[in-house]
């Protein structure tokens, strides 16, 4: 037991001290942080420049109204919107967009946009400028649709405010019952939510399951491995390595998830002080429960890929083999990554169940199962007990083909020779 402490210090303590570890721990939060409500922020920004724009309104009924429409200030108290209107016959509209053109290249105009005399039968108006905004594009489409709409309302002798009362759309307001009967608004960010655990799992099985066995196979061709199994017995240093580089990942996603807490807390002045308002963004909270199960299926999950990657680590010499030996394994965490997509929307279904009780893709489906919609206890008590068996089976096999592995190198064994490692008493 000392031995395995040993090698677990080294593991552990060489990764922890790294300014890399530091950094990815520390800026992983912000980063998320940022790109969860940072767009928000971002689009809220608005720009100082004043947009001139020249208007080629050929039909004659849209100019005015659109100039009423794009009626916005900036901060100064500028106008948004400077615009020209310009008139020209039908004939000369090349040479005049040729001028138009001129001036956006000479930055005395921002762009122009042209009203077609038949736009009521075609429906389309043409928007030219150097860079297009697609903000802009779009607040000038709406803009002229409906001064469109409400002109063709106007010259149907209807009244343009009752039609649109009358066709107001409906909206859906989501609530969703939790398992101690509050109800919560639900503005999709619970998937959201779910979304970003699962790819922190999915992504935490592949990279540390990796490390595992980098460090392996690194060591195995190297010549390290000789003089470390010559304390110790292989076993040991697997054992070793699958829980130094696991608590590694372990402390980083603990600091993460204490983060993920704090931040529920106070979710509401973090959303105040980027948008301004929270009254309109309702975060949901992460219960207590299911960041204790996210934690408990890393350690189950990461377990058992780390005791795959660790096993075929010692099998392989390059990274070629590397590679070929890693896909089948990453293909298993793949499969359970693209299942959660269906859990998510079907949580308690037959299919959803049996996946969750796989243990390959356990760690993934269950706990998609769980944040989604808690699952009954025994099902979670089930999936957890196949997981733990499951691992003790493997870290027994794998234990097997370490013993040998770890010492061979040149040619890479077959399957009846890794069969045979395995029956050796």
């Amino acid at each position: 037991m000392n031995k395995i402490w040993t090698i677990f210090k080294r593991e552990y303590l060489s990764r922890v001290k790294t300014k890399g570890f530091l950094i990815g721990t520390a800026i992983t939060p912000i980063l998320l942080l940022f790109f969860a409500l940072g767009p928000q922020f971002l689009f809220r920004m608005k720009s100082e420049n004043v947009n001139k724009l020249a208007v080629v309104d050929q039909n004659g009924s849209v100019e005015k109204k659109l100039t009423e429409s794009l009626s916005d200030t900036l901060e100064s108290g500028v106008k948004e919107f400077q615009l020209m209107n310009v008139t020209v016959d039908t004939s000369q509209i090349d040479s005049m967009k040729s001028i138009l053109n001129s001036r956006i290249n000479a930055n005395s105009l921002d762009g122009y946009i042209i009203i077609p005399h038949d736009i009521y039968d075609t429906h389309h108006f043409e928007y030219y400028a150097k860079n297009i905004d697609f903000d802009l594009r779009s607040r000038l489409q709406n803009s002229v649709s409906r001064i469109i709409i409400n002109n063709r309302i106007q010259k149907s002798n209807l009244d343009p405010e009752l039609i649109h009362s009358l066709t107001q759309r409906t909206y859906v307001n989501s609530f969703k019952i939790t398992s101690s009967g509050k109800e919560e608004k639900e503005v999709g960010l619970s998937f959201a939510l779910t979304f970003i655990m699962m790819m922190f799992l999915y992504m935490a099985l592949i990279m540390y399951g990796m490390f595992v066995m980098r460090s392996v196979y690194e060591e195995k061709t190297s010549r390290v491995v000789e003089v470390i199994v010559s304390s110790c017995r292989p076993f040991q240093l697997m054992a070793g390595k699958v829980f130094g580089v696991g608590a590694v990942g372990l402390t980083q996603y603990l600091i993460w998830t204490i983060a993920a807490g704090l931040l529920t807390l106070y979710s509401t002045n973090m959303i105040r002080i980027f948008s301004g308002s929270a009254d309109s963004v309702p975060i949901p909270t992460i219960p207590i429960a299911v960041l204790i199960y996210f934690i408990v299926f890393f350690i189950l999950g990461y377990l058992l890929y780390a005791t795959l990657y660790a096993t075929f680590g010692a099998l392989v010499t390059t990274d070629q083999d590397a590679q070929q030996f890693q896909f089948p394994v990453t293909i298993l965490i793949l499969v359970a990554f693209f299942f959660s997509f269906y859990i998510i929307r079907n949580p308690n279904s037959q299919l959803s169940v049996i996946a969750s009780l796989i243990p390959f893709f356990a760690p993934l489906t269950m706990f998609t199962r769980i944040s989604t919609f808690m699952p009954p206890f025994n099902q979670i008590i089930l999936s957890i007990v196949i997981l733990i068996l499951t691992i003790i089976l493997l870290i027994w096999i794998g234990g097997k083909i370490f013993r040998i592995g770890i010492l061979m190198y040149g040619k890479r064994p077959t399957v009846p020779e890794i069969l045979k490692w395995i029956r050796y008493k």
